[in-house]
Formats: structure tokens, sequence, C-alpha cells
């Protein structure tokens, strides 16, 4: 029961790095069977009700941040990717006993991946290199994933052109966002 096994990774990732902003329910193992995974009912507003938020006084930010978070430290850090993280398989909820703290909630863990090491470090350079429109590491990091048209394989991660995603203009926000010095003179 592949799906109750990621969920209950997925789980302890988290309670590992100490974050109880991220909720995963609890897997019912004595009721999960090979195609049904069961688990507790969780309340929540789906991520992608921005209207609800609105009015549940949710901040739009504030979970943009924690979503980013958690991703980021599942498939950088870790390595654990949740394939299919859509906003019907997101909620966020007021965390119980606060009044402004929010919690995640990730349900569906059907489809999951443990990326290989040096994937995860390849997968992580091509982004520095997207992030930087360093192409020199884009090229490496695309070829070392298999990708030999880095043209292509970047604009299709990051749905836009090429030539968008190397425009300079962009560039000195990026670079100091990463903590990388650039030259304004160009």
């Amino acid at each position: 029961m592949k799906e109750a096994g990621n969920a209950d990774k997925c789980r302890q990732l988290f309670v590992e790095k100490k974050d109880t902003r991220v909720y995963i329910p609890k897997v019912y193992h004595e009721y999960t069977r090979e195609r049904v995974l069961t688990m507790s009912f969780e309340e929540g507003i789906p991520v992608s009700h921005v209207r609800e938020m609105h009015e549940q006084g949710i901040n739009l930010k504030k979970l943009s941040s924690l979503i980013s978070e958690s991703f980021i430290y599942m498939i950088y850090e870790k390595g654990f990717v949740h394939s299919d993280p859509h906003p019907g398989n997101m909620f966020v909820r007021r965390k119980k006993g606060t009044k402004n703290d929010i919690e995640l909630v990730i349900l569906d863990h059907g489809i999951y991946t443990d990326l290989p090491e040096n994937t995860r470090l390849s997968y992580t350079k091509l982004w520095r290199g997207i992030l930087s429109q360093d192409e020199q590491m884009i090229r490496e990091s695309s070829k070392e994933l298999g990708a030999d048209f880095y043209e292509l394989f970047a604009a299709i991660i990051v749905n836009r052109t090429y030539d968008d995603i190397m425009k300079k203009e962009k560039l000195v926000q990026t670079n100091s966002r990463l903590g990388q010095q650039t030259n304004t003179d160009d």
C-alpha cells in the first residue's frame, strides 16, 4: 500500500523538521487497501478558494510562503517529491489554539517519487541556473538530467520562453535574492 507509506513518510519528514505548520492526515491502515487510501477527515479551505480565505482572514502571503517552503524542503532537501500538488490537494486552516497561525494540510499521497541524490542536486543546479540566468549552469544541469536541448528543457520547466527566462532586466532582482553580486554596468 504505497499511498499509505507515502503519507507516513511525508508526515515523518515534517515531524523530523519540527514544522507544525504542515499537517498530513492520519492514515487508517486497517481500512486502507491497494487502491483505497483511508485517512482522517480534515477541515480546511482549498488553497484555490481565494475569496473564502480572504473572508476567513487567511494571510495569502504567509500561505504562499508556507507552500513554497514546504515543497522546497520536500524536493530540494529531502528528494521526496509529491507529484500531484494541485490546489485541490492542499487545504489551509487556522492552527488550533492560535489567532493568526495557519496550517497547510497536504492531501492525496498516491504519486510520489524519491529523487536520487545526483538528480536532486542537478535539478537544484538547474533552478539556480534559471534564476541567475547562468546559461552554462542551465546547459550543464540539463545535460546531467538527460536533456540535450537545454533551451527547450528550461522553457518547459518554467513554462516561459527561453528568451524570457534570460531577459537581463530581470537579473538584478533575482541575483540579489540569491545573494549574488551583479554588475549593473552591463
